[in-house]
């Protein structure tokens, strides 16, 4: 009866490894990386405040954002450092991704035509250039990292004055927001 006991059990070993070594092989069974984080102000790049609504989460290293250049010394796209701990391909420093496709802005104080006034709009990307950098490490040809924002504006006066005279015109002025970052399989 033992031996029959341990064949039967070898044998469901070896049929659970059959299955489970080619589902984890193709990718199925990786653990996608995915957290939340809030930002505070800044231009061009604003520092991140929490991750998973916690401030102290990595208190050496929270990362920074930048929503309209590749990296903090400039260059296209957007960019996310996020933690290494949080196990992003490239360690999480996210440089050159797309530019951010940003949503219709929806105001939530006046209509963008006044000092005060005040705005959310949510933008999304995508991060190609890490997919496959690191060939078959992690199985990196099947990971895409994302990450999006809901970001808040608010409209500020600037004034200008020459020798013709003075102008005063509006932009909009980050005052924070919060954002996911994930990977997904493709």
């Amino acid at each position: 009866m033992k031996k029959l006991f341990a064949v039967l059990a070898t044998l469901a070993l070896l049929v659970v490894g059959h299955f489970a070594l080619p589902a984890h092989a193709q990718g199925t069974g990786y653990f996608a990386p995915s957290a939340t984080f809030a930002f505070g102000p800044g231009a061009p790049c604003s520092s991140i405040t929490e991750w998973n609504g916690d401030p102290n989460a990595y208190p050496d290293e929270m990362g920074a954002v930048c929503l309209y250049q590749g990296d903090p010394y400039g260059g296209p796209g957007s960019f996310l450092s996020a933690p290494f701990q949080l196990g992003f391909l490239n360690n999480g420093y996210l440089a050159g991704c797309n530019s951010l496709t940003w949503q219709a802005k929806v105001f939530t104080k006046g209509d963008g035509t006044h000092v005060g006034d005040t705005y959310t709009q949510i933008g999304a990307t995508t991060c190609p250039y890490y997919t496959g950098e690191y060939g078959t490490f992690q199985n990196s040809d099947h990971r895409l990292v994302g990450w999006n924002v809901v970001a808040n504006f608010t409209i500020v006066a600037h004034r200008s004055c020459t020798r013709y005279g003075c102008r005063t015109f509006l932009s909009s002025a980050l005052t924070g927001g919060t954002g996911t970052v994930e990977e997904t399989l493709i």
